[in-house]
């Protein structure tokens, strides 16, 4: 029986969890409505949605995962782990594509190349999705493998050589597999920040443009911009706060019956709860949508 801080934080974390599961769910669910509707979707859309599901996924298999380890056998918890691991990886990359979307489409840059870009990667998204769902796929394949021979291939000889080889497959994930995985999530990672990069350096000459014509700031393609930085930043916070745990859980980890560890997972999933909401809130479709449920009138 967890101790009463522990319960604490598995309580917050469950509920945290329901919360993004509904908010994912309402994600995919309107826009996948809109595909069937006009059998289309722009391409900013289409990455939401593919967002909103692997996060849907991605916070179930947390739940599973950690509830599954600390209240039953190892076994049956690796296999949530596994499938966690594709759910993640693919969450990583779908929203690094999300941010690379929104930085290309607001940017200003007039070199011919990023003018390709810019022209080009509406028609690439559906590309860009299958290539992040085909990274994910490779990247947790040995992690299957290893979770099989581990657990379901019969190795002759007594109980020590079969615990040597369990531990051996253990030591590979810990000391191998983790850290390639966490490199791989830093790729995504700097991909953002270049992203976030360009589009600072496109708001302070569209600004400087501004104040040189003696312009207001609130004109509506510097509003545009700032709208677009502030969702930015605070993307990249949640980002962040959802990959350093990750990188900390690898060098330091932390066991499931510790209260550190759910103090963790609470930090670690509290942007998956928030980002959607925002998402939602800074998206016309989604936001009209919600005040439909709630029954809000439309602003006059």
């Amino acid at each position: 029986m967890p101790n009463p801080i522990t319960l604490f934080f598995m309580i917050f974390f469950l509920l945290e969890s329901v919360i993004a599961i509904v908010e994912n769910s309402f994600i995919f669910m309107i826009l996948g409505r809109e595909w069937m509707r006009c059998r289309t979707l722009p391409p900013g859309d289409i990455i939401l949605a593919s967002l909103g599901i692997s996060r849907f996924f991605l916070q179930w298999m947390s739940i599973f995962s950690n509830f599954f380890t600390y209240f039953f056998p190892l076994k049956l918890s690796v296999y949530f782990g596994t499938f966690w691991t594709f759910s993640n990886m693919t969450t990583f990359w779908f929203t690094t594509c999300l941010g690379v979307f929104y930085c290309v489409k607001i940017s200003a840059f007039t070199h011919p190349v990023f003018l390709w870009l810019k022209w080009r990667i509406p028609q690439m998204i559906h590309l860009f999705l299958f290539c992040s769902l085909l990274t994910s796929i490779l990247l947790t394949t040995p992690q299957i493998l290893t979770t099989f021979l581990t657990f379901q291939v019969k190795v002759p000889g007594n109980s020590s050589e079969k615990t040597i080889l369990e531990d051996k497959m253990c030591a590979y994930r810990i000391h191998y597999f983790m850290p390639m995985q966490l490199f791989i999530l830093l790729l995504p990672f700097l991909f953002f920040l270049v992203s976030i990069i360009f589009l600072i350096s496109t708001l302070c000459r569209h600004l400087g443009k501004m104040q040189h014509h003696s312009s207001s700031l609130q004109d509506p393609s510097m509003q545009v911009h700032i709208t677009a930085l502030k969702s930015l930043f605070f993307f990249l916070i949640l980002y962040t706060s959802y990959f350093l745990p990750l990188i900390i859980s690898t060098i330091i980890p932390i066991s499931v019956s510790s209260s550190w560890f759910w103090v963790r997972e609470v930090v670690t999933y509290a942007g998956i709860s928030i980002h959607p909401a925002f998402l939602i809130l800074n998206s016309p479709k989604l936001r009209g949508a919600l005040k439909k449920i709630f029954h809000v009138p439309e602003a006059a």
